[in-house]
């Protein structure tokens, strides 16, 4: 791993950063850094060297390289300091978005999305098809992002949909593209060992603790697997023979019967299918000047992995505008319909845990899979939850903008933006019956039918209203002011019912549930927020080299308001903003020739922002809840006290930011420099306080705490070779960032932001956080694990110790572009190290006998001794352990050591996360326009792409996880990847687009 760390940052040291504009068909055009245009908070447009804060522009060209439908995952690896990962790699996946460290301990971290000019939210702009965004903005200081108030406290996404054409004659764009997607890696198994239990082969065994497929007295035979598939000696009944697994007695001739040895194919990947996903966009547009319109109509059918598991998407896109004397409109209307059909995701788990002889393939079409256990009679039949255990939903998002403005005169202008978006979600899952009895099976786990059903709403209103001043002062200092008013309004309701045992089987509906589940048991609730705001930019400009701003805001949150009258809610705060950028060039250094500096920008801000995150809607009522749990869940409905409240007095958390920004240019941009550094700290931390159990409360939320977060980023850029015909741009960035914890509520030393079993994350006072915590292995003064000497168990703490920190020490991406007349190639890739991961697969992985190290030693002669341990002799001395093995001294007696002592163990399972990816790779075509027209149409472009196609983990993952996911979404819950998450896929497509 030494050796890929140097080879990936030598090729990231010798790499930077270019901007291209749309080219045509043999001719390349370029523009000057210093002459991009960015569109900042409140549609305020500067050039990117005018920005006091640290920014990045991504073009269409570059977010729709390999054709790439989802705009958020089509961001990754090509900003730094943005990181994107998939949380969720279902049929309709989801994805966690942060831009750089994160302000805040147990409240979001997304990013704030702003789509033309009006806020909007991560799952909308996720359904945004790349091909309709002409650009996006990431505004990654503070500072850049300060006029849009707490929302804006993570950083912000400014997206730019494409208008209309520049020409009045009507253009019409056909994209269409197919894709094909597989499995990209699973988890390692041992290979040596087949299916059993206590060193005995079992037949009908969920583990790989059988015999080695070289002992004799199997090796090669066809031997039977799975419950046997009809009632061969006719009692009325299937028999399972259990522990005599190995002899064709009873009906154990009717099982499948394999070949005790490794398949050649690994099983687990063999079940997955090849997903396809069908994409075809039409975008009709004209216009002027004066007015345009543009007409897109998007339609996406995917097909998973997972047979069956299927999603449609739809989506209808008007904008349009125009100008008439003094008025300005603009408008866009977006309606996306999806619709999911998918099974439980435990299917993966059970998959994991099939023997390397089995081929879980062979039960595909059994018994039109109404059998709901097959090769074992522990895990239930994968097939048979692809059909009787599924999960449907549709919805519906309706988003509309409005953009008016009044040029008053040639300084003042009034303008006023809103948006409404309004999300419709209907959802059912449903779990059919099984009985082993009806088919005369004993001993398998009954199942119960389940429904449930919900419905939801979520309605945002959004609106701000503007008057913008721009004047000449003198001849060489120009001032635009900025003031408006903001209201917003965010309202959700969802129902849901539902409840087990359905009266008559099929029958999907809240009526026929036999055992209806308590209301309060499931999602119902309706919920109302409210935020008004005043806010005010400045903008000073002096010649071209003098940039200064401020704003300043205040807002008025409802969520701080309380109906006890006998209490003063202080729902009101304000905070300010201050920046600067100058450009050194332009000042003092203009008779330099460009070829040899081209570019010196020095930019710093000072930014405070006040917020009410994690605060929910309602939480400083003083409320009770319905009582759960016993003696509550089987009696009448009773009310308690609420166990985590928030603090009456509860106050604004405030985020005070300091970023310095550098910006060099050599021989007219083709080799470039910027450096960002910055430092945030987050007071008055709304967090949780734990309280003594005899209160009756378990925690509290209420303003105590203080946490840090310092980072650098280093963007370089080259072009190494630039002609009318021939263009080769590479880019590539470092990014590292701290977070530390400097305060916590009275008492505390830490926070557990997450905790499952034997393991958690954590911030710890005085550390950098998040912390992986979990349950470890006592040690010497000299670091060598304690095992006990009479039973040879390894010690661990009961207490949770420190297993690492869940953070990358550095991140670094690599994109390169070559261009040569109408080809184009390209790639982009990162790699990020120094942090570590719970693999949950593994620990599980553990249990079943499948670990690779578990297969190391001859488990005939039971388990082994672990490396550098040593044991306590009777005089209290630590003495090296040579011969006294861990897991007993027969094979009987791993399963329980490896299902007990080592699953226990949490620190058996945290894995270095260092991930090297090649994200995007592909090459395309443009047909030259004297041959386009020739064949009747304006332009015509093909290309081949991959997206994740290659990668490289650390030794100790052995693809047991992908290191980007993780339990938890839009939070610091980060570190922890679950098994039921599926593998990580990789997409080979093709695409072509059709101009007329």
């Amino acid at each position: 791993m030494k050796k890929l760390t140097a080879s990936v940052f030598l090729v990231v040291v010798s790499s930077s950063f270019a901007l291209v504009k749309a080219q045509d068909s043999t001719k390349i055009k370029t523009q000057d850094i210093s002459e991009v245009i960015i569109t900042g908070p409140m549609n305020i447009k500067k050039k990117i060297d005018q920005q006091t804060s640290s920014a990045a522009v991504i073009n269409n060209a570059e977010l729709t390289q390999a054709n790439n439908q989802n705009a958020v995952q089509s961001l990754t690896g090509k900003v730094a300091g943005l990181n994107i990962s998939q949380t969720n790699s279902s049929v309709n996946g989801t994805f966690d978005i942060k831009i750089r460290s994160s302000k805040t301990l147990t409240g979001s971290t997304t990013p704030l999305i702003v789509i033309d000019g009006v806020k909007s939210t991560a799952a909308i702009f996720q359904q945004l098809p790349s091909d309709m965004i002409e650009s996006q903005t990431i505004l990654k200081g503070m500072q850049a992002a300060a006029l849009y108030g707490s929302d804006g406290v993570n950083g912000a996404i400014i997206v730019t949909t494409r208008k209309g054409t520049s020409g009045k004659k009507v253009r019409i764009t056909l994209n269409s593209g197919v894709e094909f997607e597989n499995i990209a890696f699973v988890p390692t198994r041992q290979k040596k060992y087949g299916q059993g239990w206590y060193g005995e082969r079992i037949h009908v065994e969920n583990g790989a603790w059988g015999p080695a497929y070289s002992d004799p007295a199997y090796a090669g035979q066809e031997l039977p697997v799975g419950i046997p598939l009809y009632d061969v000696d006719g009692d009325g009944q299937i028999s399972i023979n259990g522990n005599n697994g190995n002899y064709p007695l009873n009906d154990i001739t009717a099982s499948k019967y394999f070949k005790d040895a490794p398949l050649d194919k690994d099983n687990v990947k063999n079940f997955f299918q090849t997903g396809t996903a069908l994409t075809n966009s039409l975008t009709i547009a004209s216009g002027d000047a004066n007015a345009y319109s543009a007409l897109s109509l998007t339609r996406q059918d995917r097909e998973f992995i997972v047979m069956d598991d299927t999603s449609k998407k739809t989506t209808a896109m008007f904008k349009g505008g125009f100008k008439k004397d003094k008025w300005t409109l603009d408008g866009v209307a977006t309606i996306t319909s999806i619709s999911t059909k998918q099974t439980n995701g435990d299917i993966y788990p059970t998959l994991l845990h099939t023997a390397s002889e089995i081929d879980p393939t062979a039960w595909k079409d059994f018994n039109n899979n109404d059998r709901a256990y097959t090769w074992n009679m522990y895990y239930s039949n994968p097939y048979w939850h692809i059909k009787h255990n599924r999960a449907n939903s549709k919805s519906t998002i309706i988003n509309g903008t409005v953009n008016l403005s009044y040029k008053l005169n040639d300084h003042i202008t009034i303008s006023d933006n809103g948006s409404v978006q309004y999300v419709v979600g209907d959802g059912l899952a449903y779990r059919d019956a099984y009985s082993g009895t009806s088919e005369g099976i004993a001993g398998v786990a009954a199942i119960t039918s389940a429904y449930s059903q919900n419905n939801s709403i979520s309605r945002v209103i959004y609106n701000d209203f503007m008057v913008d001043f721009d004047y000449d002062l003198t001849s060489d200092l120009n001032l635009k002011f900025l003031a408006g008013f903001n209201t917003q309004e965010n309202y959700t309701k969802i129902t849901s019912a539902g409840g087990s045992i359905l009266n008559i089987p099929g029958i999907y509906t809240v009526w026929n549930v036999s055992t209806p589940t308590q209301p309060y048991n499931l999602s119902n609730a309706r919920t109302l927020f409210r935020k008004n705001g005043l806010f005010g930019n400045l903008d000073l400009a002096y010649k071209d080299y003098l940039n200064f701003n401020a704003t300043i805001r205040g807002d008025w949150s409802s969520k701080f308001l309380n109906s006890n009258s006998s209490f003063s809610s202080d729902y009101q705060y304000w905070y300010p903003s201050f920046g600067v950028s100058f450009n050194v060039k332009n000042a003092f250094l203009k008779e330099v020739n460009p070829q040899a500096l081209s570019r010196f920008v020095v930019k710093g801000s000072w930014t405070r922002v006040g917020g009410d995150d994690p605060i929910g809607a309602y939480s400083i009522e003083d409320t009770a809840v319905l009582g759960a749990g016993y003696p509550y869940a089987s009696g009448p409905l009773s009310f308690v006290n609420n166990a985590s409240p928030t603090a009456f007095d509860v106050k604004p958390q405030f985020i005070t930011s300091v970023e310095f920004n550098l910006g060099l240019g050599f021989f007219k941009d083709r080799l470039t420099l910027d450096v960002n550094a910055f430092q945030n700290d987050t007071k008055d931390l709304i967090t949780f306080q734990t309280t003594s159990s005899a209160s009756g409360i378990n925690f509290k939320r209420i303003n105590v705490g203080q946490i840090r977060s310092r980072g650098i980023e280093i963007e370089l850029g080259a072009t190494p070779i630039k002609t009318s015909d021939f263009r080769w741009d590479l880019r590539a960035s470092y990014y590292a960032d701290t977070q530390e914890v400097l305060e916590l509520p009275d008492g505390q030393d830490e926070v557990a932001l997450y905790s499952a079993g034997n393991v958690g994350i954590y911030a710890i006072k005085g550390e950098k956080y998040p912390v992986i915590k979990g349950t470890g292995y006592i040690r010497d003064p000299q670091g060598r694990i304690v095992i006990d000497q009479a039973t040879g168990d390894p010690l661990y703490s009961n207490k949770f110790i420190e297993l690492g920190n869940a953070n990358p020490k550095y991140v670094l991406t690599f994109n390169t572009n070559l261009k040569y007349k109408n080809w184009g190639l390209y790639a982009s890739m990162d790699f990020r190290t120094g942090h570590k991961l719970f693999a949950e697969s593994m620990q599980r992985l553990a249990w079943g006998g499948y670990l690779e190290s578990s297969a190391e030693f001859d488990r005939t002669q039971g388990g082994y001794v672990i490396p550098n341990s040593v044991y306590l002799n009777s005089a209290g001395q630590y003495v090296a352990n040579t011969s006294i093995k861990s897991g007993g001294t027969s094979y009987a007696d791993l399963p329980s050591y490896y299902g007990g002592v080592y699953q226990n163990i949490a620190e058996n399972f945290v894995i270095d996360a260092t991930a090297f990816k090649v994200r995007e790779l592909g090459i395309n075509y443009t047909l030259g326009k004297d041959t386009a027209k020739s064949i009747g149409i304006e332009g015509l472009t093909f290309g081949v792409y991959a997206r994740n196609p290659f990668r490289v983990f650390s030794k100790e993952n052995k693809g047991y996880v992908d290191p980007e996911t993780s339990v938890g979404s839009g939070s610091n819950v980060y570190g922890v990847a679950s098994q039921s998450q599926y593998p990580t896929t990789r997409v080979i497509g093709f695409n072509t687009v059709i101009n007329f």
